[in-house]
């Protein structure tokens, strides 16, 4: 497992949507994009989570356990929402704050041997966690 870089830009998702979540067996994906306001490309940011995902919506509390696909449903709720801030939690796990209070917790493995989520920038660079 690795941290976080030090500096490591909060705001990638500022004015960002989650316009997308698809699941696999060992993984959950999340792409942010902003909306495209004149023609060209679109700012885009994905988050590969293989390890810890945790969420808020509506008052409901839940974990994606990657062995019960049932845990995947309640991550729909979150498509399309607005995401108000990043907060780095450690020195590796980070919170997404979207609107009334809900939120997306990646929470990376302190005692992993391999990487816990993955975050593919719109630049083309790759944060490995």
């Amino acid at each position: 497992m690795y941290e976080l870089p030090s500096n490591f830009d909060e705001g990638l998702l500022s004015g960002c949507y989650l316009e997308l979540v698809s699941f696999g067996p060992s993984v959950t994906k999340l792409d942010f994009t902003r909306p495209q306001t004149t023609p060209g490309s679109t700012y885009k940011v994905a988050f590969c989570v293989e390890a810890g995902l945790s969420y808020s919506l509506k008052g409901t509390c839940g974990t994606r356990d990657l062995s019960s696909p049932d845990s995947c449903a309640p991550l729909i709720g979150f498509l399309l929402k607005d995401v108000v801030g990043v907060c780095r939690v450690g020195a590796a796990s980070l919170r997404i704050n979207f609107g009334e209070g809900a939120y997306i917790s990646i929470e990376a493995d302190d005692m992993a041997e391999f990487e816990s989520y993955s975050i593919y920038l719109d630049n083309g660079d790759v944060i490995v966690v």
